[in-house]
C-alpha cells in the first residue's frame, strides 16, 4: 500500500519509529504528558484496529496516529479529529495525506458534492465521513480506521454519553469540580514546560478561567491576546489582563490591511490547511495570529491555550439545543432548525439536510447510557462529533499554521468525564460552573465584574430563542443591521472581499444570511467547486 502522503509540518511535526507515525500530543493512562516523540512507543505492540481502540479509550490529547501494517493502514485520531487526513480509493488503492491538493492530484476528474452543499452553507462544515468532494473521505474524530485494498473498516471509539448520573449533594459536586480544575491545571503546566502561554482572552469566561489557573499556579510567561474592534468584551479582557499583572495585546482589525487578502498565497494556503474539503476556513483569529508572527510579538515557541468547550461541556447550550428528549426519527428536523442557521434555507434545502442527518443517525451505534427525560443525551453527542470538531475545534488549526502549538486544557478528559456524568439540573445555563470558577478564581483575584460580566440566564436564553425565530422572518436588509451592529470581530470588512471575489467568479451568491460566516461558507465552496471543474480540464 502506497505511503501517507504527509506535507504538514509546522506547530506540530510528524514523527516516525519503525512502523508508527503520530503527530499532536497526549496525556498517558497516568495523565503524563507526552510530546509526539515519546508518545511514538506507546503503539509499537498494537497489532489490530480492536488494539488500537483499547489503547487510544485510556489515553487523551490531540493527535493522528498512523500504524503500517502489511498490505493495510491502520489510523486512529482523537476525539476532537484535530489532525484529520483525506482519503480517497484510486484504482483499488488508497491515497492518504493531510493535504486537499496531494489527493485532488492522484488523479485527473473530480465530482462536486452538491448533495453536502446545503449543510455546509448553513452550518459550516460536512457530515460524516463525506467532504464536498465526491469521493474524497475524512477520517472522523474519535475514529479507529481500518483501509485495506478497496476495502475501509471503521470503528467510533469515543462517545459524550453518560454511564451514569452522579447523585452527591451540590457542595460536595462543587469540590470535585474545584479539585478537576486543579488537576487540568497540573496537565496544563506540565505540557507548556516553561514556554509561554499566549491565551486568547475575551470577556467570557473560559479563557478567563485558563489566564487565572496560569496566574494561580504561578505560571509568569503567560500573554493575553484580544483582536477585532473595540468593544465591551475587549475591555472586560484588558481588565482582566491588568488585575492578573499579565502583558495584553490588542489587534484592532480596523487597522489591518485586508485588500485583495483571499488572493495572497499564504491565505489561499490557510484556507486548504484548515478547510480541509469539508470545514469553513474560520477568519476570526486568522489576521491577530499572522499580525503577532510577522511582527515578532511572541516568541516562537509560544504555546495557545484557548478556552475551547468549557461553557459547553459545562452546560452553557443545554437549553438552547438539547432541552427535551426526541426520538432519532425526530431529530433531523430539530438538528436542522438549531443548528442549521448562517442562512435561509428553502424547504429543498432542509429536505436534503434532514435526509442526510437521518443518513448519519442510521449508522450511529452508541454504546449503552444513562437517558434523561428531559434532555437529549444523543444530540450532543452528535453536536460534539460534528460541529465542535469540524467547526469549532478546527477553528485551532490557525495556530499551527502559523507554526504555533496548542493546548485545550478545556477539553482535557477529567474535566469532560466530570461534566458527562453531572445531572443536567447542575449543567442547565452552567450553574455549578459558573459558581466554583466564579468563587475559586475570579474574585479571589479580583477579576469578577459583576454588572459587566457577559451572562446568559435561561431568562436570557428563552428570549433569545425567541428573536432567533423572528429573524427568519425579517427582511434581509434589517437582518444585515442587526449583524453589523454585533460585528465585534470585524467580519463584514472580510467577508465583503469574498464577496467581490465570487462575483469576479460569476458565482450565485445568497445574500440571505443570518451570520457572516455564510459568506466565508459560500466562498470556500465555490474554491473547492473550482478545484473539481479544473481537474476535469485537464
Amino acid at each position: 500500500m502506497e505511503q501517507p502522503k504527509l506535507c504538514y509540518q509546522d506547530g506540530f511535526r510528524w514523527f516516525t519509529q519503525g512502523n508508527v507515525t503520530f503527530k499532536g500530543y497526549l496525556f498517558d493512562e497516568k495523565a503524563i504528558f507526552r510530546g509526539a516523540q515519546d508518545a511514538l512507543s506507546l503503539f509499537g505492540e498494537v497489532e489490530d484496529a480492536d488494539g488500537l481502540s483499547r489503547l487510544l479509550k485510556r489515553i487523551d490529547g490531540a493527535f493522528t496516529v498512523i500504524i503500517r501494517q502489511e498490505n493495510a493502514l491502520l489510523i486512529g485520531t482523537d476525539p476532537m479529529g484535530l489532525f484529520p487526513l483525506l482519503y480517497a480509493s484510486i484504482d483499488g488503492e488508497w491515497v492518504v495525506s493531510d493535504s486537499a491538493d496531494q489527493v485532488l492530484a492522484s488523479k485527473n476528474r473530480w465530482a462536486f458534492n452538491e448533495y453536502a452543499l446545503p449543510e455546509f452553507h448553513a452550518a459550516g462544515f460536512v457530515l460524516g465521513e463525506e467532504t464536498l468532494v465526491k469521493d474524497v473521505f475524512r477520517t472522523r474524530a474519535g475514529e479507529v480506521l481500518l483501509l485495506t485494498p478497496g476495502d475501509k473498516k471503521q470503528h467510533c471509539y469515543h462517545y459524550f454519553l453518560p454511564e451514569l448520573f452522579l447523585d452527591d449533594p451540590k457542595e460536595e459536586l462543587k469540590s470535585r469540580l474545584q479539585e478537576v480544575l486543579n488537576n487540568v491545571s497540573g496537565h496544563l503546566l506540565a505540557s507548556l514546560d516553561g514556554k509561554t502561554a499566549v491565551v486568547p482572552l475575551s470577556g467570557g469566561y473560559d479563557s478567563r478561567l485558563i489566564a487565572c489557573m496560569l496566574k494561580k499556579a504561578g505560571y509568569d510567561k503567560v500573554i493575553c491576546l484580544t483582536y477585532g474592534r473595540p468593544n465591551t468584551e475587549s475591555r472586560l479582557s484588558q481588565k482582566v489582563a491588568k488585575a492578573l499583572g499579565y502583558e495584553w495585546i490588542f489587534v484592532d482589525y480596523r487597522d489591518i490591511n485586508i485588500n485583495d487578502f483571499h488572493k495572497e498565497r499564504n491565505f489561499r494556503a490557510y484556507a486548504g490547511f484548515t478547510g480541509m474539503l469539508g470545514s469553513m476556513p474560520y477568519l476570526q483569529e486568522y489576521f491577530a495570529v499572522m499580525h503577532l508572527k510577522h511582527k515578532g510579538l511572541i516568541p516562537d515557541d509560544s504555546i495557545f491555550v484557548p478556552g475551547h468547550t468549557g461553557d459547553y461541556i459545562a452546560g452553557s447550550y443545554t437549553e438552547k439545543t438539547i432541552r427535551a428528549s426526541l426520538s432519532r426519527k425526530e431529530n433531523p428536523k430539530e438538528l436542522v432548525k438549531k443548528y442549521f442557521l448562517f442562512l435561509i434555507l428553502n424547504k429543498k434545502e432542509k429536505k436534503q439536510i434532514e435526509k442526510r442527518l437521518k443518513q448519519w443517525f442510521a449508522g450511529y451505534s452508541p454504546p449503552k447510557a444513562v437517558t434523561s427525560s428531559e434532555y437529549d443525551i444523543y444530540t450532543e453527542d452528535w453536536d460534539l462529533k460534528e460541529k465542535f470538531s469540524k467547526f469549532i475545534f478546527n477553528s485551532a488549526k490557525v495556530f499551527p499554521f502559523f507554526g504555533y502549538q496548542f493546548r485545550l486544557p478545556l477539553w482535557d478528559a477529567e474535566f469532560r468525564s466530570f461534566f458527562r456524568e453531572l445531572p443536567f439540573k447542575h449543567r442547565s445555563s452552567k450553574v455549578l460552573y459558573d459558581d466554583v470558577i466564579t468563587e475559586g478564581y475570579f474574585k479571589p483575584l479580583g477579576v469578577h465584574f459583576m454588572n459587566e460580566e457577559i451572562t446568559s440566564s435561561a431568562d436570557h436564553i428563552a428570549i433569545q430563542r425567541v428573536k432567533n425565530v423572528l429573524r427568519f422572518f425579517m427582511p434581509a436588509k434589517v437582518r444585515n443591521q442587526r449583524l453589523s451592529k454585533r460585528d465585534y470581530i470585524f467580519y463584514e470588512k472580510f467577508t465583503r472581499e469574498l464577496i467581490s471575489s465570487m462575483k469576479d467568479d460569476g458565482a450565485s451568491i445568497n445574500m440571505n444570511v443570518n451570520s457572516y460566516n455564510a459568506f466565508i461558507c459560500q466562498w470556500y465552496a465555490n474554491e473547492v467547486k473550482k478545484l473539481t471543474i479544473s481537474s476535469k480540464n485537464h
